[in-house]
């Protein structure tokens, strides 16, 4: 790369930039958790439109059956599909380079140095922002400029919960759970989704259930690492609930295939295995990008740093899918220099939103412990 004595060839540094230091961010954000793996790195791409359409299809047609000979057959019309519309949102990360710094690295090893530890910046602000945000906000909703958020509360359990006759649990209709009324989260009830509203669809809702229910009494304490990889009959405590909770997911063959949890809740589940079932059929694809993998039936269980504590999200990705704009794919945009500052600065642009079409094909369950104890 050709630089001035004094300062820096910005046409080249943006050229090469978007070359050679890109593609790797993105390559390295695309393997920064679980879900960027199954999800964004092939995500549809779409030309554009005001808003993002995805069909839902939430009944069986009617004009169906058996018949015999001159029967008369149904003809009624039948409309078992309708629609979800998502906005885009948009994401981006500066790249900037202040007229002090382009006077310091004004040589080439100099300049490379200085755009690695940019990109390096770049990337891991990138990482935290669709990592946090896939998780929601705490106990807030997710905001008016964020994606779609698998689930909007932070907590694990209370003894303010109250039952509700849409989040369905798998063991009893008292269990205690989360606060799952939050819109534009995936793993909630009675809320909007997609511009389809809960309180009238319950085909809508997704199924929560709590560790600190035992399926014979309600417990609004949160389970104790202790009662978590407790054993009856061989079976931990842990193991026993999420089947439950897997076999509630479970149409046939339609299945959860990745269960994410904070790292005390997977060291749990490990630990009450047996050594030679625990990585067996892991998928690949996380395996390559540096996931420690762990099988339950048919689905790969991730720790995630971002997951919040004390809970364990069961997601059907059939289901989860990425649309991205094809011209704002991780996009660059070249180093310019802003009116106002004695600066260059270049973008990275995204734009698009994480759908569901199924929310009733993904749980959540909480009241696990928040630490080793």
């Amino acid at each position: 790369m050709a630089v001035h004595s004094t300062t820096i060839n910005w046409d080249a540094l943006s050229s090469l930039t978007r070359d050679k230091f890109l593609p790797v961010l993105v390559d390295n954000i695309f393997n920064s958790n679980p879900l960027a793996v199954k999800l964004l790195m092939n995500a549809e791409k779409l030309d554009g439109g005001r808003k993002i359409i995805t069909p839902l299809e939430y009944a069986k047609n009617t004009a169906q059956g058996f018949y015999s000979g001159y029967d008369v057959l149904d003809t009624t019309p039948s409309d078992p599909v309708t629609t979800a519309v998502w906005d885009w949102k948009q994401a981006y990360a500066n790249i900037s380079i202040s007229g002090e710094e382009e006077l310091k690295n004004s040589g080439d090893s100099m300049v490379l140095s200085l755009l690695k530890s940019k990109m390096g910046n770049a990337e891991r602000s990138l990482k935290d922002l669709f990592g946090t945000k896939l998780f929601g906000t705490g106990a807030a909703a997710p905001g008016t400029n964020e994606i779609t958020a698998l689930c909007g509360q932070g907590t694990v359990v209370s003894a303010d919960y109250t039952s509700e006759a849409a989040c369905i649990d798998p063991e009893s209709s008292d269990t205690f759970h989360a606060p799952g009324n939050i819109d534009n989260c995936i793993i909630g009830y009675n809320r909007s989704l997609g511009g389809v509203n809960s309180d009238s669809y319950s085909w809508w809702d997704a199924f929560f259930a709590s560790f600190g229910n035992d399926g014979t009494s309600v417990d609004s304490a949160a389970a104790t690492w202790a009662e978590l990889t407790a054993t009856t009959n061989g079976v931990s405590a842990i193991a026993a609930r999420m089947t439950r909770m897997y076999g509630k997911l479970t149409i046939g063959s339609d299945q959860p295939d990745l269960i994410i949890c904070p790292q005390n809740i997977y060291d749990a589940y490990e630990s009450g295995l047996q050594g030679n079932k625990r990585f067996v059929g892991a998928d690949a694809g996380l395996a390559d990008a540096g996931f420690s993998t762990l099988r339950f039936k048919g689905a790969d269980i991730v720790a995630d740093s971002h997951c919040p504590a004390g809970v364990m999200l069961f997601l059907n990705s059939k289901y989860l899918d990425f649309k991205v704009h094809s011209k704002r794919n991780f996009s660059f945009q070249d180093f310019q220099k802003p009116i106002n500052q004695d600066a260059r600065t270049a973008k990275i642009f995204w734009m698009g939103q994480l759908v569901c079409t199924n929310p009733r094909m993904q749980g959540m369950i909480v009241g696990g412990p928040a630490a080793y104890v």
